[in-house]
């Protein structure tokens, strides 16, 4: 009689396979040549750095995106959501024959990213400036918001 041997659903053929197939591919995509660096990379969905900074009378949101040209880049508002898009083209030459891309670091591509506005915001005045790579929007507030600490009771 056969000693009873408790099931593993890693002992079957197919799931190795596949968890080695996996393997192979993470170890493929975490080489150096495939950056996670990059301005659009794989893991961000096409995302970009942001910083907001928050002044007495606006809010400031800064975003990272080198190498765009800002009529490329749309910025818009709707029901207190801000959303910043565009897209990053490649640029052919078609001219030089005798010139092959060996490595290719630079990302192309559509990129967005969205944020809430609070509600102390006037979305009407807002303005957006573009610089060295930069790309700011200065939000100004309606009114000061107040902070209020909230007391929580215990039992």
């Amino acid at each position: 009689m056969k000693p009873i041997k408790r099931w593993n659903r890693d002992d079957q053929p197919l799931r190795k396979f596949k968890s080695e197939l996996d393997g192979m591919f993470e170890r493929f995509f975490d080489d150096p040549f495939f950056s996670n660096n990059s301005l659009w990379n794989r893991q961000q969905g096409g995302s970009f750095a942001c910083n907001i900074r928050e002044k007495k009378d606006k809010y400031i949101v800064e975003a990272e995106i080198p190498g765009i040209d800002p009529s490329d880049i749309e910025v818009e508002i709707e029901d207190n959501m801000v959303t910043i898009k565009g897209e990053k083209r490649q640029q052919i030459e078609t001219e030089d024959n005798d010139t092959e891309m060996r490595v290719v670091e630079h990302s192309y591509g559509s990129f967005q990213r969205s944020f809430t506005l609070p509600d102390n915001v006037n979305t009407d005045k807002v303005s957006a400036d573009h610089k060295n790579g930069m790309l700011y929007l200065h939000i100004p507030k309606t009114k000061e918001s107040k902070k209020r600490r909230i007391k929580i009771n215990g039992q």
